[in-house]
């Protein structure tokens, strides 16, 4: 599998950034396709992947991974991880529900 990067988005953790790369998804041998991803935590990095019947399935599908992988993580939880200064990621599975715009969780 390539690793060729498509998309990344900038997230505010702690004053700083949090960049979540996502890569062009590509075709496997047994024909479905996968879409790799990597989240830059401080302390490590996180790299997975995501597999679809398309590009287009993977990419959504790692997507919603990476929402779900940060909004369960402790630095989300109290505030502290962010997008344009807002509680929303602006990711899957949030797409289209709900409030777009939420003020940060409270510590």
């Amino acid at each position: 599998m390539t690793e060729t990067l498509f998309v990344e988005r900038r997230f505010e953790l702690d004053g700083g950034e949090l960049i979540v790369c996502f890569f062009a998804p590509s075709r496997a041998p047994e024909g479905w396709f996968q879409c790799r991803y990597a989240i830059g935590w401080p302390e490590r990095e996180v790299r997975s992947y995501a597999c679809g019947e398309d590009g287009l399935q993977a990419l959504m599908l790692a997507m919603q991974a990476v929402h779900f992988e940060l909004v369960e993580s402790d630095a989300y939880k109290v505030g502290r991880l962010t997008w344009c200064d807002q509680a929303d990621l602006d990711l899957p599975p949030t797409w289209g529900v709900g409030p777009l715009y939420d003020a940060p969780p409270q510590p």
